[in-house]
């Protein structure tokens, strides 16, 4: 783990409300490397937030950090918040068309877990990812018919139309089942939650019941881990939802359907790192053996992961690419999913040959 990374997790440590003692002195600070960090992982203004604790105390003053670094800070954190205004409004707008011709609308992820941060405005993201309970084909009808809006059906588990500048993600299956088969029983756990009657009402749009919040964020990551790459972003999505919530969930419910999925050791390690370096408190979390090695080994993936080619853009190397991602991911698929590797492959291959695109994804 660089020096910038220990620092920007103990900067995260204070965002999350930790001990201001803990916070490691230092003659200088690498502070280039410490910002380009914030946004690869999507937690400026999250850590600006750690860092305003210590401005607050008379711990460092204004001229700790260089003049052109603190400007790309702030216009990042104007940005953010600003972006946070415009995806409310955004959401609203599209519930609104959606409720005149009957159809409920819940969004997920980005903004739903932005309610659980100490500041939802400090929490960035970029698509919005809608749940219209089951009408998502009924609605992408009206789109067309009554926007002229076009809508992409190439992807796996949702359709994607643009929103002015906004791609907006219109799930009609939460994650992947076609994947892998430990995802078809998830699913359907996680539908019997997307229900209007638990649905808990935001505006003129809904957004999940904490059981489904968790249960969702908790897959969401665990795949982005198994197959691209997951984010500290993912990882205090998670922690702040706990934080906030735990008293409200079904741990019983979560472990059993983890434990079925094959995530249960990558669940423990997400909360150990919380715990270890994050300073969030272990008794939010269920009970589980924490396994610290393999915590450190998940975090330095998402801090640097151990693959890290890119795609090349054109179909056949972006199918080598993709295998080539999926052996060196190995490590990361049995923490993550309860099947062998062969079928797998075997059957994410042919999840992809029925969407071609999605080699590309």
């Amino acid at each position: 783990m660089t020096e910038a990374s220990k620092i920007l997790l103990s900067i995260l440590r204070l965002a999350a409300g930790g001990d201001l003692a803990d916070f490691p002195r230092r003659d200088s600070y690498p502070w280039g490397e410490i910002f380009d960090l914030t946004v690869e992982h999507g937690i400026s203004a999250l850590a600006w937030d750690g860092l305003q604790r210590l401005y607050d105390e008379g711990i460092f003053t204004g001229g700790e950090i260089p003049h052109e670094i603190m400007d790309d800070w702030t216009s990042w954190i104007m940005s953010t918040e600003q972006d946070w205004r415009i995806m409310k409004t955004q959401a609203d707008s599209l519930a609104r068309f959606y409720a005149k011709s009957g159809i409920s609308m819940m969004v997920l992820k980005g903004y739903s877990s932005s309610l659980d941060w100490p500041v939802p405005e400090h929490r960035t993201f970029g698509d919005l990812d809608i749940w219209l309970f089951g009408k998502c084909r009924e609605a992408d009808r009206l789109l067309k018919q009554k926007k002229n809006i076009s809508v992409n059906r190439s992807h796996r588990h949702h359709t994607v139309f643009m929103l002015r500048d906004r791609i907006v993600e219109n799930h009609y299956d939460f994650i992947t089942v076609s994947s892998h088969y430990s995802n078809w029983a998830y699913e359907k756990k996680l539908k019997s939650l997307a229900t209007l009657e638990k649905a808990v009402p935001h505006g003129h749009f809904y957004i999940p019941a904490p059981n489904l919040e968790v249960m969702f964020n908790l897959r969401h990551m665990a795949l982005h881990f198994a197959s691209v790459r997951c984010t500290l972003r993912h990882l205090i999505d998670w922690a702040f939802t706990v934080r906030r919530h735990h008293s409200e969930i079904d741990w019983k419910m979560v472990v059993e359907a983890s434990d079925k999925a094959g995530m249960l050791r990558f669940m423990s390690a997400i909360d150990a790192i919380c715990i270890k370096y994050l300073g969030f408190e272990k008794e939010i979390f269920p009970d589980l053996p924490l396994d610290e090695e393999l915590a450190d080994r998940v975090l330095e993936d998402m801090l640097s992961p151990e693959f890290q080619e890119n795609p090349s853009g054109r179909l056949l190397p972006d199918i080598l690419f993709k295998f080539r991602r999926w052996r060196a991911g190995a490590w990361k698929q049995k923490i993550v999913f309860r099947e062998s590797l062969v079928i797998t492959f075997v059957l994410q291959l042919f999840s992809h040959l029925c969407k071609p695109s999605s080699f590309r994804e």
